[in-house]
């Protein structure tokens, strides 16, 4: 049967999975609305990896996931065929889609599943497509042969902590700042200004050295709509920076350019 289930998920397009027990998961979920939506008597985890590095270089003045289209709707899109697929298969059990809004610690679960290691940032790190992945699940009541291993950690080399300008603060990470509404400091204008950044932020995954051979995506979604910068004039419809409307990068242009 996991055969079959395994060319199903990989004839909607999805690569890189692996399958966790939810019982792996169940004592630290988070504690969100999605949460609700969880099978009653979930089994299983489909965890899945979607790659999205396009170039070797990365873009101009925003992330390398900032300048894909907007992962929530493409993930969204993969994942739900492939649940529906196995809900067709097998119309008996349950299969609930989770993307970002989860109440599974994704990194950790993916790192459980054998799908990369844990690196110092916080980030999953794939053996080909390094950290530049996306994370989403399928959650089924369906009981299914499963993976699961102790999280594997990188080497703690210190790369990530010393291309990092805020030493991997959380809570100054340049990617919450360059997201957040209203008026900056002068310090947070002049760190986004130094970075040379609009939106989000790539230093410590730059840094990596387990990112330096990261493979290109096959995601036919992310490779037909990269952008390597943004524009101040561009539609940000379908963006990762829609979601906070246009003012904030909007801000961060005028900060770095000085005009509109």
């Amino acid at each position: 049967m996991i055969e079959s289930i395994r060319g199903m998920i990989s004839n909607c397009g999805i690569k890189d999975f692996a399958f966790l027990p939810f019982d792996a998961v169940k004592n630290d979920l988070l504690d969100c609305r999605a949460k609700n939506r969880l099978p009653k008597e979930a089994k299983t985890v489909i965890i899945c990896a979607f790659p999205y590095k396009v170039k070797e270089e990365p873009p101009e003045n925003i992330s390398r996931y900032a300048a894909v289209p907007d992962y929530h709707y493409v993930l969204k899109q993969y994942l739900e065929n492939a649940a529906f697929s196995l809900s067709c298969a097998f119309c008996d059990n349950e299969f609930e889609v989770f993307i970002d809004n989860s109440p599974i610690k994704e990194v950790n679960a993916a790192a459980k599943a054998g799908l990369g290691i844990k690196g110092k940032n916080g980030l999953l790190i794939t053996k080909e497509y390094g950290s530049f992945v996306f994370l989403g699940e399928i959650v089924t009541d369906l009981p299914l042969e499963c993976t699961e291993k102790e999280i594997t950690y990188c080497e703690n080399c210190g790369k990530c902590l010393e291309r990092c300008r805020v030493g991997l603060n959380k809570d100054k990470c340049l990617s919450a700042i360059s997201q957040t509404k209203g008026d900056l400091t002068e310090e947070e204008l002049s760190a986004l200004k130094e970075e040379k950044i609009l939106w989000g932020c790539d230093a410590c995954a730059e840094g990596c050295p387990l990112n330096a051979k990261a493979k290109i995506t096959y995601i036919k979604e992310f490779l037909n709509g990269y952008r390597d910068k943004f524009e101040i004039n561009e539609n940000i419809r379908g963006r990762a920076y829609e979601w906070r409307g246009k003012e904030p990068i909007a801000r961060n242009y005028v900060n770095l350019f000085g005009k509109t």
